[in-house]
C-alpha cells in the first residue's frame, strides 16, 4: 500500500469514528464497538433469485429487461468489438467521443479518432467540459445486473461521475463474465475487495438505460437528466 493510500484509509477511519461518536452522543448512549454478528436469514430471496441460471440464461434475462428500460443490446465479440463500436458511433452521428481511461480499451486494441480519455492528469474542469461537449461516451462496465438491466461502474480517477451523465449517447461494453444475477452478487464482490484491503471508488454509479422521466399524467420523456440513448455491447 502506498503512503497516499495508507493516509486515505487512516483519514476514512478517523472520519467514520467521529461520525459514529456523534451518533451515539445524540442517542444518549455509549458507542457500541463490539463486533456485529451476521443474522441468520429467514428468507434468502436476495441470494436465491436467478442463482441457478447459466451464463447464457443471464444474458437472455438482461436482454429482456433492457427492452423495458429502452436500452439497445448488441451482441459482439472481442475480435469484432472495434467494428461494432465504430458502426454504433456512426449511427449516433459521430463524435466528439469521450471514454474512460479503463485499461481494457488497450487490452482490446480499441482506438477512436480525436477521442478524449477521462484522466486524473486532466483538470477536473477539463474532464467535465469534454463530457459536456461529447456526443458519445464509451465505458466498460464493472458489473451488469441481469435482473434490472443495470450496469455498475465505480467512480475512479479514470472515470468520473460526469462521464456517465453529460454526453448525449452512452455505450457500455459488458464482458459476459461480469454479468451477475442482481445487486446482491455485485455488492458481495465489492465487499470481498474491501475486506482484502483494496481501494474502492468514491461512489458507485448504477445506471439502468437512458434517463427516463414522467409527469403526473405518466407521459414518458427520455433523456431529461442524462443521455438520450443508451446501448450495451456484450462481448
Amino acid at each position: 500500500m502506498s503512503r497516499t493510500e495508507s493516509e486515505n484509509r487512516t483519514a476514512d477511519t478517523s472520519n467514520r469514528n467521529s461520525f459514529l461518536n456523534r451518533v451515539a452522543e445524540s442517542l444518549g448512549r455509549p458507542r457500541r464497538t463490539d463486533d456485529v454478528t451476521r443474522p441468520d436469514w429467514k428468507h434468502t430471496v436476495h441470494l436465491d433469485t436467478l442463482a441457478d441460471s447459466a451464463p447464457e440464461q443471464l444474458v437472455e434475462v438482461l436482454k429482456e429487461q433492457c427492452f423495458f428500460i429502452h436500452t439497445q443490446v448488441i451482441e459482439s465479440t472481442p475480435e469484432l468489438l472495434q467494428a461494432t463500436l465504430d458502426d454504433l458511433i456512426r449511427s449516433y452521428g459521430g463524435g466528439p467521443i469521450i471514454r474512460s481511461g479503463d485499461r481494457r480499451f488497450s487490452r482490446y486494441g480499441l482506438s477512436f479518432p480525436n477521442d478524449f480519455a477521462w484522466s486524473a492528469e486532466a483538470a477536473r474542469e477539463e474532464n467535465i467540459r469534454q463530457a459536456e461537449a461529447a456526443n458519445v461516451a464509451i465505458v466498460f462496465a464493472d458489473h451488469a445486473l441481469a435482473e434490472s438491466g443495470t450496469v455498475v461502474l465505480e467512480s475512479r480517477p479514470d472515470q468520473g461521475r460526469a462521464l456517465h451523465f453529460l454526453p448525449a449517447h452512452y455505450i457500455a461494453v459488458i464482458e459476459r463474465d461480469r454479468i451477475v444475477p442482481r445487486s446482491t452478487q455485485a455488492m458481495a464482490e465489492l465487499n470481498r475487495r474491501y475486506e482484502n484491503g483494496e481501494t474502492l471508488g468514491s461512489c458507485l454509479n448504477l445506471i439502468s438505460g437512458p434517463s427516463n422521466s414522467a409527469d403526473i399524467e405518466m407521459q414518458l420523456v427520455v433523456g431529461v437528466h442524462g443521455p438520450l440513448k443508451a446501448t450495451y455491447v456484450l462481448i
